[in-house]
């Protein structure tokens, strides 16, 4: 039995979302932000605010009793049928991040678990990430491929 329990984040959760999310950047990411922390932090909770009250962002945190170990979420893109892929919907997953004193126990194949099963009740034929140095090997682990020709074109700041 994991010490983990998986809930899909409500509103009421939106303060843990931001704090994690804000934990994650200070840990992960080199740019530099061009606005305060705080103005930061107000604009992901908006973001998650709007998002999971309208269902377009499916999160989940893990809890280890009233603590929150990690979190991750989901969005569903629906794309044109293709003939390698008939529903045209995958899953695209983001803010994956466990808190350091919980990495290596199991929680973001957790994570993953859950995201898979609501990927697959919503008829996502795939699951997509951008996997960050230290969540590559758990990725690979899971079952995620490499996938060639990706490409990305910033058109804002």
């Amino acid at each position: 039995m994991s010490k983990f329990e998986i809930r899909r984040a409500a509103l009421c959760d939106v303060e843990t979302l931001v704090s994690l999310r804000l934990e994650m950047r200070r840990e992960r990411e080199t740019v530099a932000l061009t606005i305060p922390e705080e103005e930061f932090a107000s604009r992901l909770r908006e973001y998650f605010s709007q998002t999971v009250n309208d269902g377009s962002f499916i999160p989940f945190i893990a809890w280890d009793r009233d603590n929150a170990a990690a979190c991750s979420g989901l969005s569903v893109m629906a794309l044109p049928p293709s003939y390698g892929d008939f529903s045209g919907k995958k899953g695209y997953i983001t803010n994956m991040y466990t808190r350091m004193e919980y990495r290596g126990q199991g929680v973001a194949r957790q994570l993953l678990d859950a995201l898979k099963n609501y990927a697959m009740k919503n008829g996502c034929s795939s699951l997509e990430l951008n996997a960050s140095d230290a969540g590559y090997p758990v990725y690979k682990k899971y079952g995620f491929t490499d996938v060639a020709n990706e490409m990305k074109l910033k058109i804002s700041d």
